[in-house]
């Protein structure tokens, strides 16, 4: 916990090496300088953020991910999309992470059920498997904006909830709260999903995209809410605090305020 991304104390290079062995397809930590870190007793989850923790030598192997349960896979695979996406419209994003991140969109939208309805299926795990390192590789260029900043304030209050559904509940919210700012992402977002949305204006798929984010949460068994996940209403003001201590929400095109 002392080694957090904004602490003095930082990793040095006496860190162990590491090499990683996916097992999901969810948090591209397999080309990431980042670890995820709960604390039970502070209530908190935030990250250790150094390039000393890269891993050396990466393994992903689809077939790994054969046995993994639908509604997780659902939700480690939103996970895959909310990185790329966030990546694509965060605030440092270039040429090359859109290039990526878009990639792995297309993958994780056209994929990612097949993967939750029939685990076996080695084309579809394997599209989700390089969607994750695509958007593993986004992140680690650009990083996350306030969804993440929301999901892993909700993580930190009630550790019950997976992070994907964390993300998957504000993610309509934030969809609709984001897209008046960045229309023409949210419009190549939305004709990923549906390509016959050419002759539409921008503003108008922008705004469909919205609804398209919906049904695809709803395909895959992930259109949840903060009352489904069980997090309690009184502990919704101390999450809005931890979220204004991650720098996420700053990286959002639209900046959020605590309200």
């Amino acid at each position: 916990w002392e080694y957090l991304f904004f602490r003095e104390t930082q990793p040095t290079d006496k860190t162990f090496p590491i090499i990683a062995v996916t097992t999901t397809s969810g948090t591209g930590s397999q080309v990431t300088q980042v670890a995820a870190i709960t604390n039970t007793k502070e209530k908190r989850k935030s990250a250790i953020y150094n390039s000393i923790i890269y891993p050396r030598v990466s393994i992903i192997d689809p077939e790994l991910t054969l046995t993994v349960p639908g509604h997780i896979t659902a939700s480690t695979g939103f996970d895959v999309f909310a990185h790329s996406f966030e990546a694509y419209i965060h605030k440092n994003t270039s040429p090359y992470i859109e290039i990526l991140a878009l990639e792995g969109i297309r993958l994780v939208a056209e994929h990612l059920h097949t993967a939750v309805r029939d685990g076996s299926n080695i084309e579809a795990r394997s599209a989700i498997s390089w969607a994750d390192t695509l958007a593993g590789l986004s992140i680690a260029n650009a990083g996350v904006t306030l969804p993440h900043g929301i999901a892993m304030a909700i993580g930190g209050n009630c550790p019950h909830v997976m992070h994907g559904e964390a993300l998957a509940a504000v993610y309509p919210q934030f969809m609709r709260f984001t897209y008046p700012s960045t229309i023409q992402k949210f419009a190549a977002l939305a004709r990923i999903f549906k390509s016959d949305l050419t002759r539409a204006t921008d503003e108008t798929v922008a705004k469909v995209s919205c609804s398209i984010i919906d049904d695809f949460l709803k395909k895959n068994g992930m259109y949840l809410t903060l009352e489904d996940l069980k997090v309690p209403e009184n502990e919704i003001e101390e999450i809005a605090d931890h979220t204004m201590e991650l720098p996420d929400y700053t990286n959002n095109p639209r900046v959020a305020t605590r309200d």
